[in-house]
């Protein structure tokens, strides 16, 4: 099966790349630099268009995204264009090369319910442009029949000077016996870029459509997510508990946990991982040397 991955530099996007290549998938790549096919999405979308038309791939998967909250607020023009636009432009074509199509969306929509797991049913707000444009994006792609849209929180390793993921920072902090403060009132489901992609492998041999969850079958908070990893390098003393608060004058949701009922009733040969299996392997990665090329 040919697969066009579009953002394929990014921490989700290397992930399916080795991953789905390494299990077979043919694999077409589109990001800004160092794949395929190299195009500004801000600017040059019609030249992706035109290259699905051209590749006719089976299966498009979009890992692109703008994900800064301040940035969104300050061009939500642009926010609109890469998180609602974008996958709305994509789906359209898809009915024409009948592709299947996956947009990976986001978990950013609900607040204040602690660690209530949030169903593909729950009602969600819209408290910011990010969540505003992601759910855009969510509703155009959902127009087309062969699409699935995926909502989650990834955490993972991007391995790019000067650029690090939120797990890269973590590890890079407690490294250097720097404090980190911790929040203990925001939520997350959050699951590791490779647990994700093989069950996303799953979806695909399924031809899962619709919208569904993919995360981690528990919620934890951000502090007790961040002591878990600091306790397996013995620096527990160095989290501390702290409380999230507005930052930049931008509202953010606070209660991320999703329900995986309707996932784990689809899978077969997968499970949905606990948060202990995810910090098990985003610590195997890290001995492995995934942040090597931060230090270079």
């Amino acid at each position: 099966m040919k697969v066009f991955l579009i953002g394929s530099t990014g921490m989700l996007g290397q992930a399916i790349h080795d991953i789905f290549r390494d299990n077979g998938f043919s694999i077409v790549t589109c990001s800004r630099s160092n794949s395929h096919f190299n195009i500004d999405l801000m600017h040059e979308s019609e030249k992706l268009i035109a290259l699905i038309e051209k590749e006719k791939p089976n299966i498009i998967i979009n890992t692109v995204a703008m994900i800064d909250l301040l940035e969104c607020e300050n061009s939500p023009e642009k926010a609109y264009i890469l998180n609602g636009r974008l996958p709305g432009q994509i789906a359209n074509i898809c009915r024409k090369t009948k592709s299947y199509f996956i947009q990976i969306s986001t978990d950013h929509y609900y607040i204040d319910d602690d660690k209530l797991q949030h169903d593909e049913e729950n009602p969600i707000y819209l408290i910011n442009e990010y969540a505003r444009t992601k759910f855009i994006g969510e509703t155009l792609s959902l127009n087309y029949k062969k699409s699935l849209v995926v909502r989650t929180n990834i955490i993972g390793f991007r391995n790019k000077k000067n650029s690090p993921t939120f797990i890269e920072w973590v590890f890079s902090t407690l490294e250097k016996n720097e404090e980190i403060n911790a929040f203990e009132d925001f939520y997350t489901s959050s699951i590791d870029v490779y647990h994700f992609s093989y069950i996303l492998m799953e979806l695909i041999e399924k031809q899962v459509t619709g919208l569904i969850n993919l995360a981690s079958k528990n919620v934890l908070s951000k502090y007790e997510f961040i002591l878990a990893i600091a306790k397996r390098l013995e620096k527990e003393h160095l989290v501390k508990k702290s409380s999230l608060q507005v930052i930049n004058g931008i509202k953010r949701a606070n209660s991320l946990g999703l329900n995986m009922n309707k996932l784990d009733s689809i899978l077969t040969y997968n499970e949905v991982p606990s948060s202990k299996k995810i910090i098990d392997v985003l610590c195997e990665k890290y001995k492995e040397g995934a942040m090597s090329g931060l230090s270079t």
